[in-house]
């Protein structure tokens, strides 16, 4: 019953502070809906782009956690073999998945008729979302999950859930900012 209380207790401010944050990423788009709707891939591949970001993150946490808890990475702030290897592995794992959304939301538009905007300039709008989300979110969990674990704290438990609520925020907000800066 301890550890139930205990995941709780670590848990609860994290999913308030998702779910506030779940508010703000709501407001984000519906306050800059017609930039999003202008460009209709955009509206097909958001989600995608979300749950890309957010999958790879949450893999990363697990990942960061075990190593800490098994002893393949010191609880230090510092560079390893391990850690390099799975960041070119997430990378790699990112870039295709990346790849495969490209090709499936061109071919949804292609197939569906829409009028397809600037491809070049919607896929480097894509790309540099995703890599910026990816070495922010890379560098900010490392750096996250070694202070909880030395405080004692499950990194999972903490975050997870802030993570995904990242994301749902993150993800559209990059969106919005390249899509003003590039269109």
């Amino acid at each position: 019953m301890d550890y139930y209380k205990k995941i709780f207790k670590e848990s609860i401010v994290v999913v308030i502070m998702s779910s506030v944050m779940g508010l703000f990423s709501g407001t984000l788009l519906s306050s800059n809906d017609e930039i999003i709707y202008a460009i209709p891939i955009f509206i097909i591949a958001l989600p995608a782009l979300n749950s890309l970001i957010g999958d790879i993150s949450t893999i990363l946490i697990s990942r960061l956690t075990t190593h800490l808890y098994i002893g393949s990475i010191p609880p230090k702030i510092q560079s390893s073999k391990r850690l390099i290897e799975d960041f070119i592995g997430l990378l790699l794992t990112i870039l295709l998945s990346l790849g495969f959304l490209l090709i499936m939301g061109y071919g949804v538009v292609f197939f569906s008729g829409m009028a397809i905007v600037n491809p070049l300039i919607i896929i480097i709008i894509i790309i540099f979302t995703i890599m910026i989300l990816f070495f922010t979110m890379f560098i900010f969990l490392f750096i996250s999950a070694i202070f909880l674990f030395k405080r004692g704290k499950d990194p999972n438990n903490f975050l997870i859930p802030f993570v995904t609520s990242s994301a749902d925020f993150l993800t559209p907000l990059m969106l919005i900012i390249f899509i003003q800066i590039f269109i």
